[in-house]
């Protein structure tokens, strides 16, 4: 009986112009296999030839080359019976991987892009989503399920949104089909996605592998953990249901963290609870309801009436409310919250209202009454055995290895931002462990910069996550690569911002010199030399360069953009960082204004946690690369 690997389906997009593509799987050992590749508009055999199953049973029939386009239908078949696959074409396939960042699916940004995505039907775009798996004893040969997808609603939904914009924005450019896989798994560290052997090399994460191999371990580990974890939101649901009378209440500002309030450093289950008035004429037709992010489970009820839940801290809270569940004049929403670890609260920045269909907004920013329904005690996080080493990268990267492919899209990062000292290390391995998968070691290989972030905390400040990018930064010194900026499509209230429609055109321009061999790749305007002056430091970047002041697309509001004035420069000072101002000497220079009475140890740019002020573009619309630099 054949068995093939789930990336061959209906829709399966196949490498142009590649004598390396094969049709392979397995059947019983020294049994005779039939592939036959056929012209589905002309009717007619384009291909055919046979293999035989070996010891093992694998077979492998290779393919001739073929240009971009067609539509073929493949059949494979033995003495026990065939399978058949249609409307497969020919066209540019890329493996894009990383954690959420890749992961996150069109659907979490309809919000931005809902026009065009729910208008879209478009064949030249192709999806493959590798399901989540891990495996420590070995690699495995399958992908075991799965299909390819085009882009059409409701399936593209489910399309990684930087994946599709970056597809979208080659399949214009080239005039091709792109087929993406996507193998991303929110959370994943760079140890992930990289081979045994290369953590053995590297001497980093062994002895976790080794323990991972436990499986009785494992699987107690997964089950106690998950039993405890359900007891714990069974117990503060039950405290809901009961008489909440005499229990600790008050009322607090919404937006806002707990810290600081009766609420703050607690686990808690609470009951949250608002009056909004909906005034006469207002209510024409179903509403949205926005709740920003919350801090970390909820449950909603408007009227009464359930209208969604959220089981952890990240997503977007946006429910639909039906027009039958309001009515004019005084309506209640409340709020089931469940806070795991101590730091709760309503994320700042984010949107707190009831919204028509017109845009037409009832805020609920303010003052919320509060009862707390039950105290509870802290939950550790669960053991997510898909973040431990080498385990997806067995069941996600090692089976993909013999569907050929133009290159790499990778966005990771953000789970190894207190890792930053290793980094360049970890994952120079793995552009290394899945080039040498696919036996070619130019394959080109980009991966995304992460997205400013600070936690909530809207003034940026000098931290952790530029250490981690200049080390992202450096990884560019392997060749064929090319690193893909986004600190400025960052959101400082947001872990997963959503203009992955800009990330996608960034990563065409990289690809477009990378894979396609127009031009050299510019990740955007760089500092090539910093001179001393009286009145502060002059920062000159390449002769051909002509800065302006611009901001990344939708990040920050309109009353924040400062098109007049550079902004995004500072200085460093016994350790601290103090904002410094510019001025344009020439198209390519600025000079910083420095204090002359202060000892300035460094001049830096976007050198924050979430530098959104930062404000100097090229005339193409690409950001200037953050530096730090001691003077």
């Amino acid at each position: 009986m054949i068995r093939l690997s789930k990336v061959f389906s209906d829709f399966m997009v196949i490498q142009r112009e590649s004598a390396l593509n094969t049709i392979w799987g397995y059947t019983d050992p020294g049994k005779n296999v039939s592939v036959v590749l056929l012209n589905s508009e002309l009717g007619e055999e384009v291909f055919g030839s046979t293999a035989f199953g070996g010891d093992d049973g694998y077979f492998e029939v290779p393919l001739p080359e073929f240009p971009a386009g067609g539509n073929f239908r493949l059949t494979v078949s033995d003495d026990d019976g065939e399978i058949t696959f249609s409307d497969i074409t020919f066209g540019d396939v890329f493996v894009c991987g990383g954690q959420s960042n890749m992961e996150l699916p069109l659907a979490r940004t309809l919000e931005r892009y809902e026009d065009e995505i729910v208008s879209t039907y478009n064949e030249n775009i192709r999806f493959f989503r590798v399901p989540e798996k891990y495996n420590f004893h070995h690699t495995e040969e399958m992908i075991e399920s799965g299909n390819w997808k085009i882009a059409r609603m409701p399936e593209l939904l489910e399309f990684g949104a930087v994946a599709y914009f970056t597809a979208r924005e080659i399949s214009e450019r080239e005039g091709v089909t792109v087929g993406i896989i996507n193998t991303a798994i929110g959370g994943t560290p760079v140890k992930s996605w990289c081979s045994e052997e290369t953590m053995n090399s590297l001497g980093l994460h062994t002895k976790e592998y080794e323990e991972c191999k436990n499986d009785e371990w494992v699987s107690n580990t997964i089950k106690t953990e998950a039993e405890a974890d359900m007891n714990w939101r069974s117990d503060a649901d039950q405290a809901f249901e009961k008489d909440l009378t005499g229990n600790p209440s008050g009322s607090f500002s919404v937006p806002g963290f707990f810290e600081g309030t009766p609420l703050g450093g607690k686990c808690l289950a609470v009951h949250f609870k608002k009056e909004f008035t909906i005034p006469e004429g207002w209510l024409e037709d179903d509403c949205k309801l926005y709740l920003g992010a919350i801090i970390d489970s909820d449950k909603v009820y408007v009227n009464g009436q359930f209208v969604g839940e959220t089981g952890y801290l990240y997503p977007p809270r946006i429910y639909k409310v039906p027009k039958s569940v309001l009515k004019e004049g005084k309506n209640t929403v409340e709020i089931r919250l469940l806070v795991f670890r101590g730091e709760g609260g309503f994320m700042p920045g984010k949107e707190y209202r009831i919204k028509r269909p017109d845009g037409e907004t009832i805020s609920l920013e303010g003052e919320w009454e509060y009862t707390i329904a039950k105290e509870m005690p802290f939950i550790p996080n669960l053991t997510f055995y898909s973040y431990k080493a080498t385990g997806v990268y067995n069941c996600m990267i090692y089976p993909l290895r013999r569907q050929r492919c133009r290159g790499f899209f990778f966005y990771q990062g953000e789970s190894n931002v207190d890792d930053y000292s290793t980094y360049k290390d970890e994952f120079e391995a793995v552009i290394k462990d899945w080039r040498k998968l696919w036996n070619d070691e130019t394959l080109p290989y980009m991966f995304v910069q992460i997205a400013g972030f600070s936690d909530g905390n809207r003034k940026a400040y000098y931290g952790r996550r530029s250490l981690f990018t200049e080390e992202q930064r450096k990884c560019t010194e392997l060749p064929n690569t090319a690193l893909i900026q986004a600190y400025d499509l960052g959101e400082f209230n947001d872990l997963h911002p959503t203009n992955k429609k800009e990330v996608g055109r960034r990563a065409a321009l990289a690809a477009e010199a990378l894979v396609y061999g127009r031009g050299t790749y510019i990740p955007g305007p760089e500092k090539k030399e910093i001179i001393r002056k009286e009145e502060g430091a002059e920062v000159i970047f390449g002769e051909d360069t002509k800065l302006i002041l611009s901001h990344g697309i939708g990040v920050i509001t309109d009353d924040e953009r400062d098109e007049k004035n550079i902004r995004g420069f500072a200085y460093i000072s016994e350790g601290k960082s103090y904002p410094a101002e510019g001025e344009f000497v020439a198209d390519n220079r600025i000079l910083v204004k420095l204090p002359k009475d202060v000892n300035v140890e460094a001049v830096c740019y976007a050198w924050s946690d979430c530098p959104l002020e930062s404000n100097l573009y090229s005339e193409d619309r690409l950001p200037v690369v953050p530096f730090y630099e001691r003077l």
